[in-house]
């Protein structure tokens, strides 16, 4: 079953059994419920609550422990979305807001957290920790053709306001050409995914998603 095969619920708070971790680790439900709440803000169509819920709750099927450092990140990597802000400062500002609410945390996991952040900006883990914290956020390229479009078309809408194209259906053709570059950057590396139990269950359908989505943005002119 490819991620996404069935619509998970958007509600996340601090119940959610991934979290036990960083709630036992100390970090207060209540502000972690704060934080969450950033990603209720209304320009948000892919970068919201239900990706992060996704996350987590894939990170339980796979039966893949976060470490606190793990689930704290996986909170704030993208508590910060400003759409159209340059490769990597959403993700900078969100590791930044990680410190201001990091008050409690023991240094170490905090350090460790903002690293994991750091490298979600370019999907490149200099870490060990930050392999499973990547592949839980890419594995949503890992879908059904009319989710990826529906994905897609997501994360279009939160860029639409900057595309300065009338037509809506020309906009998305141009939004479509400018992730080419993206992909084709994965599609260069020798494995999308970090961990083997990930690159045997999402590589390949990754993999021709993506082959997919470059073909149609370049029939699309």
């Amino acid at each position: 079953m490819t991620a996404a095969a069935s619509a998970p619920n958007p509600v996340l708070d601090h119940r959610h059994p991934a979290l036990h971790p960083l709630l036992d680790s100390g970090y207060p439900a209540q502000r972690l419920d704060k934080v969450l709440a950033f990603y209720d803000e209304p320009h948000r169509c892919y970068h919201n609550r239900v990706h992060l819920r996704e996350m987590f709750d894939t990170a339980l099927d796979m039966d893949c422990a976060l470490q606190p450092a793990q689930a704290l990140a996986v909170v704030f990597h993208d508590a910060v979305y400003v759409p159209g802000a340059a490769r990597g400062v959403n993700e900078a500002m969100s590791a930044q807001l990680m410190r201001v609410y990091g008050d409690g945390v023991p240094g170490p996991t905090l350090d460790l957290a903002y690293r994991i952040v750091i490298d979600t900006a370019d999907h490149l883990p200099r870490t060990e920790e930050s392999r499973l914290v990547l592949d839980l956020d890419l594995m949503r390229l890992a879908v059904d053709d009319g989710e990826f479009e529906r994905y897609s078309r997501e994360v279009f809408a939160e860029q639409r306001p900057l595309v300065l194209i009338a037509d809506d259906e020309l906009a998305w053709s141009f939004f479509r050409r400018r992730r080419v570059g993206f992909f084709e950057r994965l599609l260069e590396r020798p494995e999308i995914f970090c961990l083997p139990a990930f690159r045997l269950r999402y590589e390949e359908v990754t993999r021709r998603n993506l082959r997919q989505a470059i073909a149609a943005a370049q029939q699309g002119g």
